[in-house]
């Protein structure tokens, strides 16, 4: 059913959606769809649960391998800084440069993503990083470092935000949470292997032949993505919102359509019955032939101004609605943190008393790893059953905010790892403290990215592939300014100060989402007019 721009005011505030119909006991209620699929086979939405998982198993690997390749170096920066003369403290400012323009370079990125497709900004960042990451074997001096890790860091950047928007592309609303703690696990879980792998390889072999390593493993997933990647950028009419528990079509503006004409096919109908038909799209269904689903190019009818408004709009985004914002804020401590801890591990694990090798400094991340495991499962299926069940009280209705209230734990589980990691550090206390701190570092990383991630796509939906750039840009932003000020920080302060002043600041912003639990949906409705008028566009620009 068509609905113009004035019907917008009669929908649900933006994220609350009719999830459930229910029936009296969970257990009997039925799960609405959302968004609805059309009838076209090779919607991603109807996709068969084998080629779904193809494509998001495509998407970890790609999340793997390029977290591989930035984070290999974390276990033997003291072997880099003997060999080339390398401070730690710029090291480790090559780290921040990663992370900052992983998160500006996305300005541009994204903008690709939305106008040529998913498969094109994979496979592009893929074969660039390969190269960069060879490139960094031969490096001697700081300046040459410094420009591997910028490159890596521009070319890396799709891994911040397009996975965030290929997984809603193939996935209803009651899965995503899933998906996505997989994808945080994975993206940290990468950072936490690569380590370890690479220590006792540098012991075997030297750093340099680690990085010929990875560019390898980095080429391998381009060609297996080359073959295997399909494009997921779908075309559909609807948006995720609800007027009497019907998902409706968005809200177009008058002369919405290319060059504000009606559909130049005028014999072409909509199929009847179907909530997310486009207008002019035929009745007659073809599937696409392999050829077809691997094409390397998907174009839009996205012009050169509403490419560049794209490109600018994210910061915008940021400023004008307080749910991304706090989202961003949230995500970007939560990253901060992991900055941190990845920042002092080489340096007090490879010193007294502890003395490990680059090796056994790799083997100790198995701890953040057992942690990430367990946070990608509380933020992910477990947080997905929680919604479900709160939706049930709310009469089938979720809310956005339902996902928030597992936030508690990462707001009281990972200061007390941080403060074990430091403290314990500065105390010279035994190796296994500072272990359990890492696990609880490792639950805290995952859950506070996995729920930011998922909170943001479900309040905002329809403009989540600029939103999520707004996002990374914060959070990005500040784990460069974290990892610039960590060293400067702990030879000014100290570890134990550092850490308790670290640990303090991460249990009052993580108990920020109290307040966001309690007026979130108040913020969301404020945000309506705007936010229709974005999605209005973005059914223009995808």
């Amino acid at each position: 059913m068509a609905h113009d721009a004035s019907e917008a005011s009669t929908f649900l505030p933006p994220g609350t959606v009719q999830i459930l119909r229910v029936h009296g006991e969970l257990s009997a209620d039925e799960i609405v769809l959302v968004p609805k699929p059309s009838d076209h086979p090779d919607d991603p939405l109807n996709w068969s649960k084998f080629r779904k998982l193809v494509h998001v198993l495509n998407i970890y690997l790609y999340v793997f391998t390029v977290g591989i390749g930035a984070t290999c170096t974390y276990s033997y920066f003291v072997d880099i800084s003997k060999d080339t003369g390398i401070t730690l403290t710029q090291l480790n400012l090559g780290t921040g440069f990663i992370f900052l323009l992983a998160g500006w370079g996305n300005l541009l990125w994204q903008p690709l993503a939305l106008s040529v497709g998913r498969r094109p900004a994979y496979l592009l960042s893929l074969i660039s990083i390969a190269a960069v990451t060879e490139g960094t074997a031969w490096v001697t001096n700081f300046p040459q470092w410094a420009a591997v890790r910028i490159l890596y860091g521009f070319l890396v950047a799709p891994v911040e935000t397009l996975p965030e928007v290929s997984i809603p592309d193939v996935y209803f609303a009651h899965e995503r949470g899933a998906y996505i703690g997989v994808y945080s696990l994975v993206l940290s879980g990468s950072n936490f292997i690569a380590p370890l792998i690479a220590g006792f390889m540098n012991e075997a072999v030297g750093w340099r032949w680690v990085q010929h390593w990875a560019a390898l493993l980095i080429l391998a997933n381009f060609i297996i993505s080359y073959f295997t990647l399909e494009e997921s950028m779908y075309f559909r009419g609807t948006v995720e919102a609800d007027v009497s528990a019907e998902l409706v079509e968005v809200p177009r503006p008058a002369g919405s359509l290319e060059n504000g004409d009606e559909p130049k096919d005028k014999t072409q109908t909509p199929v009847q019955g179907t909530a997310s038909q486009i207008p002019g799209q035929s009745t007659e269904v073809r599937r696409k032939t392999y050829k077809e689903k691997l094409a390397l190019f998907s174009p839009t009818h996205l012009t050169l101004k509403q490419c560049f408004t794209t490109s600018w709009r994210p910061i915008l985004i940021f400023f004008q609605f307080p749910n991304i914002t706090w989202a961003g804020i949230q995500y970007g401590f939560t990253n901060a943190w992991y900055s941190v801890y990845n920042a002092t591990a080489s340096a007090i694990l490879s010193a007294p008393p502890y003395n490990l090798n680059s090796g056994m400094v790799g083997v100790t991340y198995l701890a953040p790893l057992v942690g990430a495991a367990i946070g990608a499962y509380v933020s992910g299926p477990l947080s997905d059953k929680m919604v479900l069940r709160l939706a049930h009280r709310a009469g089938g209705l979720r809310e956005p905010e339902h996902r928030l209230w597992g936030l508690l734990s990462y707001a009281i589980i990972l200061p007390i790892g941080l403060l074990l990691w430091g403290i314990g550090a500065a105390h010279q206390t035994s190796l296994a403290v500072l272990l359990v701190g890492s696990v609880f570092c490792g639950y805290g990383i995952i859950a506070g990215g996995s729920y930011a991630i998922s909170y943001n796509v479900d309040s905002f939906k329809e403009i989540a592939g600029e939103s999520l750039v707004s996002l990374i840009l914060c959070r990005n932003t500040m784990t460069f300014a974290f990892s610039y000020a960590i060293t400067p920080w702990i030879n000014a302060s100290g570890l134990q100060n550092t850490f308790i002043a670290v640990g303090v600041i991460a249990f009052v912003s993580g108990m920020m989402v109290l307040p966001m639990i309690w007026k979130g949906k108040a913020l969301r409705i404020n945000s309506a007019p705007r936010y229709w008028r974005y999605a209005a566009d973005q059914m223009i620009t995808h």
